[in-house]
């Protein structure tokens, strides 16, 4: 009877084990999708902010999955490409996609967009460092292609003199 008990009792054992470890290995997989899951809505939500997409989520609130949330351009959005494709014409490094655009693939214009950035510091620190000044704008370019803000007297005539902005096409800041 002893042994019978024993016998048992490892059957059961094993058997919990089992289950632990199955269970153990769901539970890991469940928080792996959820965070895979997490970084997909965290980058649409970055290219809605970036780009000033208009960001639908009604869908994705229903199924949790966030490939049901839809990205709409806005006039802020094609003013940012209007902007992005005129620096893109006198700064060939910079890349444009156009392909993505014309397929609303807005994640990857997001993403070259951001790829983009490390070339618009440079491209900016060589335009505003003329006239001597050792002080530079890195962030010329994107603050003009994120915002239309002009701050810097030299990018300003860097504009004028590749046709982007005119004396008349000025913003106000």
């Amino acid at each position: 009877m002893k042994r019978k008990s024993i016998i048992l009792l490892t059957i059961v054992g094993i058997i919990g084990l089992c289950i632990g470890i199955i269970f153990y290995v769901w539970n890991a997989n469940q928080k792996e999708k959820e965070a895979a899951n997490y970084a997909l809505y965290a980058e649409y939500y970055n290219a809605s902010d970036v780009l000033h997409l208009d960001m639908y989520t009604r869908e994705y609130e229903r199924t949790g999955n966030p490939h049901d949330i839809e990205l709409t351009p806005t006039h802020l959005t094609y003013d940012l490409l209007q902007r992005w494709e005129a620096i893109t014409e006198v700064i060939p490094m910079i890349d444009y996609p156009e392909e993505a655009i014309e397929l609303e693939d807005w994640l990857n214009v997001y993403n070259t967009f951001a790829s983009n950035r490390f070339d618009a510091e440079d491209a900016s620190k060589e335009i505003t460092k003329r006239g001597g000044s050792e002080t530079t704008n890195s962030m010329a370019i994107n603050d003009y292609l994120l915002y239309g803000s002009v701050y810097n007297d030299y990018f300003r005539e860097f504009l004028e003199e590749n046709g982007i902005e005119g004396p008349d096409r000025r913003r106000w800041e």
